[in-house]
């Protein structure tokens, strides 16, 4: 079976927009950050409809996860959780990431010491993480 010219074209339209590819847009700056310490201020899948601020996050880490997807492991210092604006450690779906962009910032002392423990990639029993990317 040939494929046509206007059947190629949807072919590699729907390649470059997928969420996969969507995904890496967000890789080199926020591995970046994560080398250098550095802050970034997301807008992460609904924040904006819920009425939220944009988050702000110091940056740990980049992996990969074992489902092929791309996983943030940071402190959220600013913006809503289930509801709430309050500080804690976060891991945050690429797929999910809307916009992403490094601030001026410091890591608090709370957010050094979570960076310096590292991250195995598990949150209870649930590891998840194949490979770490940058930290």
């Amino acid at each position: 079976m040939r494929l046509n010219h206007v059947t190629m074209a949807s072919v590699i339209t729907i390649k470059i927009f997928s969420p996969a590819q969507a995904q890496s847009v967000h890789e080199a700056p926020l591995c970046e950050a994560a080398k250098t310490n550095r802050v970034v201020e997301i807008v992460y899948d609904k924040d904006a409809s819920k009425g939220c601020l944009p988050r702000l996050v110091d940056v740990h880490q980049v992996a990969i996860g074992n489902n092929g997807k791309l996983y943030m492991h940071g402190w959220q210092t600013r913006g809503c959780t289930k509801g709430q604006d309050y500080a804690s450690e976060r891991v945050f779906r690429f797929d999910k990431i809307r916009s992403a962009k490094v601030i001026e910032g410091v890591f608090n002392e709370k957010s050094h010491s979570i960076k310096a423990e590292g991250w195995e990639g598990c949150i209870g029993s649930n590891c998840y993480i194949k490979e770490n990317i940058c930290e």
